[in-house]
């Protein structure tokens, strides 16, 4: 029997749904309280003596969720989660290798402007020869450019995500950006101003910029595994120590 009080948790709030909906809903629960019972009682009925062996099962499943909650309430207290940089260089150092990079990757950024801004040629030249010129380039682009890239000045970025943020035609883009620092390219509404800062290509290796929270999180979950190691062994001696396990 499947009593009202047993389902008083699951049903809607009064008044957040129309009768007809709410009268679904309390149906829904029923059949599916029902459909359980009835498969239990088939499977109790038709299942050996040794299919129903489910109590080792159960007790494992309690010890693990148990042990579970135990471990992430532990280490939510008593783990340190700071990463020092001289850590995080001397990984790197240590495991160069692993960092190779399986695609090329840039520094680099990029504003857009309408390509019939206004003095847009004189642009052009400013944002080129840089330098001296580089404040009217600048004042220029606070007026006109109404688009810019949304990379940091120091983050890597893979060169086709860089790429396919510009109207590039290239053969080489690895080349033509080692060549060009700073150049312009367009499409028929908008002209691009990019500059990129480095280059790095596939299968060298990933500047630790590129790789450095994959080694945060690495070295996070070392000191979260030496950590568990540390308290399970600590449980264990304990509990010889005061009598409550006895290892023959």
């Amino acid at each position: 029997k499947l009593y009202l009080d047993d389902i008083a948790l699951q049903l809607p709030a009064a008044g957040s749904m129309e009768p007809a909906d709410s009268s679904a809903f309390v149906a829904s629960l029923v059949r599916d309280w029902a459909r359980t019972r009835v498969l239990v009682e088939a499977a109790e009925f038709n299942l050996t003596k040794e299919d129903l062996n489910v109590e080792e099962l159960v007790t494992q499943y309690r010890n693990d969720l148990l042990r579970h909650a135990y471990i992430e309430r532990y280490v939510a207290q008593h783990m340190d989660t700071t990463v020092r940089q001289e850590e995080i260089v001397a990984y790197y150092e240590a495991h160069k290798p692993s960092f190779e990079l399986k695609e090329s990757i840039l520094q680099g950024q990029y504003i857009a402007a309408s390509a019939r801004a206004q003095n847009l040629e004189d642009a052009k030249a400013w944002f080129k020869r840089a330098g001296s010129d580089e404040e009217k380039f600048l004042e220029w682009a606070e007026v006109y450019s109404n688009k810019k890239s949304p990379f940091a000045d120091s983050s890597w970025v893979p060169m086709s995500e860089f790429l396919e943020q510009i109207p590039l035609e290239t053969t080489n883009p690895y080349s033509f950006f080692s060549r060009n620092e700073r150049f312009t390219c367009e499409d028929t509404a908008m002209v691009y101003f990019v500059q990129v800062k480095e280059v790095r290509i596939e299968n060298s290796y990933s500047p630790l910029e590129y790789v450095e929270s994959r080694i945060r999180k690495v070295l996070l979950n070392k000191k979260r595994l030496s950590l568990i190691a540390k308290m399970e062994e600590n449980i264990v001696n304990d509990a010889i120590e005061e009598g409550k396990l006895v290892i023959h």
